[in-house]
């Protein structure tokens, strides 16, 4: 018969119950449980609390087990599995360990790679897929009306062939049957200038923004025929998509062409 005037010495399992109170335990397998009901905030040492914030401070929760068919670690449901809360850079150490994984206010991954050092996990250009695709021609301003589906702006800035000092030529490829809806970012295009007058630059950039101050390709007398690779991003322009514009500094025949496509998706099988 118990004493109801002494008290039981207190166990894990009472420190258990007096921090969930009335929380129930499920099991977990690997030496952790999730527990239901209203619980305060797992503090060290705690099982982990499902529905509340779990606050351990600086100390390290460690998972063991699993095995080659079953995972130490099994997330299971119909939206976001895993939420990585942003860190500022500056406070990831650069010899992180290997395998952690940080995310930045401005959506960087980094995770600990080989040797404990920091490395980015890059998800936009360098996650992308360059795809080759059979060359077209985009505009030569030689022969303009044979080229007018593809220019969305400019056609008046080119006179007797060459597109004139200061002018800016909009082009798409979105008129290209090789360019798959929704996916391609960018293009790899050949660009070639002819009839040249006198030394100028060819800047070839981004539609909807504003024009860098850089050269993409150059050219420093009249009767010259030059071309250059270049890659160049893919934006918009007046609503039309897959769009780049072409501007000079000098009047010159301008010919453009395609041979290869950046695309967002690498995984799609284009």
């Amino acid at each position: 018969m118990r004493d109801h005037g002494t008290r039981e010495p207190e166990s894990s399992a009472t420190t258990r119950r007096a921090v969930v109170r009335a929380g129930v335990a499920t099991g977990a397998g690997v030496g952790a449980a999730v527990l239901v009901g209203t619980p305060a905030a797992a503090a060290p040492g705690a099982p982990v609390v499902g529905g509340q914030t779990n606050d351990a401070g600086t100390a390290e929760t460690v998972l063991v087990g699993g095995s080659a068919v079953d995972p130490t670690l099994a997330l299971r449901g119909t939206g976001p599995m895993l939420r990585l809360f942003p860190t500022p850079e500056s406070a990831v150490p650069v010899e992180l360990p290997t395998g952690s994984l940080a995310v930045t206010p401005v959506a960087d991954l980094l995770v600990g790679g080989r040797n404990g050092r920091r490395a980015y996990v890059h998800t936009s250009r360098w996650a992308n897929r360059t795809v080759a695709v059979p060359p077209v021609r985009l505009v030569d301003t030689r022969a303009l009306a044979s080229y007018s589906a593809n220019v969305l702006a400019g056609a008046d800035g080119v006179v007797s062939g060459r597109l004139q000092a200061g002018r800016t030529l909009h082009l798409t490829l979105g008129r290209i049957p090789a360019v798959p809806a929704g996916v391609a970012v960018g293009a790899y295009l050949n660009v070639t200038v002819a009839d040249t007058v006198a030394g100028g630059v060819l800047t070839a950039f981004q539609a909807g923004v504003t024009r860098p101050e850089t050269s993409s390709l150059n050219w420093w007398g009249p009767n010259q025929v030059l071309s250059n690779l270049v890659e160049v991003p893919l934006g918009a322009h007046d609503g039309d998509p897959f769009a780049f514009a072409v501007h000079v500094r000098a009047a010159t025949a301008v010919i453009v062409d395609v041979s290869a496509l950046i695309l967002s998706r690498p995984g799609r099988g284009y």
